[in-house]
């Protein structure tokens, strides 16, 4: 391994008939909290556990489900997607410490971005990112407050090693980008109509891009994809469903695919499409169809398949007015029934709760103006 190569990587760390690598793979399998006391048997090991190369080691061998939500009382929980069954009635959540944000929480605002376990979360006038697992914070610098129904994201670009943030100013037509590594923002000028997004748009992050679901007059027309390698727009088409059926359209990520999820309010029914080769419109794949006849009117978006079966965790957001309602629900394709699941901890209708769907474990740690995800 490289960065073995180097021997303040590889001194102190063997131990006898042992090598450098099996050490080395054996740590990337840990817990981050074990991680966390191992920094401290050495100088050497903090070096190897920091290395951006065994950063993303880490990453890959701890790969995750994780369900972020916040509640109206501004607490935040985690919830292990991958270890729930589908004969429970309720999950376990795990309360994640934020007494770091005490006295910032009455400025708490719905804009709530995840990605590779950290929390990306606005805070009345100020920007954080926050990682559940080390409990430290960052402030990004000379953020200025933005309306929740503006577009942005955040995201990461494996390429750069690169986290940023992207808030677009859709009548401006111009789009802000903080970039985590440079630690300052650039602004950057666009020609692309993009006035017409869903919901509060919040944008999806895959593939090194941050994804909306362009809009006009309510029907979903193509994906708007912001790269964040080459901070330029592009577009992606959407799956081809007959729109005068299926109008309503969201976005997710699904099993690792970016996911589109259309509704036809006429029989309340969703479709659920994943795009197998990014980019590619001949790619798109149904695999599902949820009937809700009998139901009231209510968004859906698939999260994870249950482990070992084809039951699938949906979650569910229904609109009364300024309120949201939202659940998880599983739903059973075998026999079409959709069972409401209550999530520990956390009252049965939660107003205004914030669920982020993260594909890794939350081991992210905040050095300097780096993320080192340990």
């Amino acid at each position: 391994m490289e960065f073995l190569q180097n021997p303040i990587h590889a001194e102190s760390i063997t131990a006898a008939h042992v090598s450098s690598e099996l050490i080395v793979d054996i740590l990337s399998r840990l817990s981050v909290k074990s991680l966390c006391r191992f920094r401290c048997v050495s100088k050497s090991w903090l070096a190897l556990i920091t290395h951006p190369r065994f950063v993303r080691m880490h990453l890959t061998q701890t790969q995750r489900e994780k369900l972020f939500i916040r509640d109206k009382k501004y607490s935040f929980y985690s919830v292990d997607l991958e270890s729930i069954t589908y004969d429970v009635d309720k999950v376990d959540a795990a309360k994640i410490d934020i007494t770091a944000f005490k006295s910032d929480l009455k400025y708490m605002r719905l804009w709530v971005g995840s990605c590779n376990g950290l929390l990306c979360i606005n805070l009345g006038k100020c920007l954080w990112l926050y990682n559940p697992s080390t409990r430290e914070r960052k402030q990004v610098p000379d953020f200025r407050s933005f309306y929740l129904t503006k577009p942005a994201g955040f995201g990461y670009a494996d390429s750069i090693d690169d986290y940023k943030f992207v808030k677009l100013h859709c009548t401006e037509q111009i789009v802000d980008v903080y970039s985590l590594r440079k630690n300052s923002w650039t602004t950057i000028k666009y020609d692309l109509c993009i006035q017409f997004m869903i919901g509060n748009g919040t944008g999806i992050s895959l593939n090194g891009a941050i994804h909306w679901a362009k809009h006009n007059s309510r029907r979903a027309a193509e994906i708007i994809a912001f790269d964040l390698v080459e901070e330029k727009f592009k577009t992606l088409p959407l799956p081809s469903v007959p729109e005068e059926e299926y109008r309503y359209s969201l976005l997710g990520v699904f099993r690792g695919y970016l996911c589109s999820s259309k509704a036809n309010r006429s029989n309340n029914s969703w479709q659920f499409w994943i795009m197998k080769e990014y980019g590619v419109k001949e790619s798109w794949t149904r695999i599902l169809k949820v009937d809700l006849t009998g139901f009231s009117f209510c968004h859906l978006q698939p999260l994870c398949y249950l482990k070992d079966s084809n039951k699938v965790v949906l979650y569910k957001y229904t609109e009364f007015g300024v309120n949201t309602y939202e659940r998880l629900v599983f739903y059973n394709q075998e026999y079409q029934k959709v069972k409401e699941i209550d999530v520990d901890g956390i009252q049965r209708e939660v107003v205004g709760t914030i669920l982020v769907l993260t594909r890794r474990a939350s081991n992210a740690k905040l050095l300097k103006n780096t993320i080192c995800l340990i």
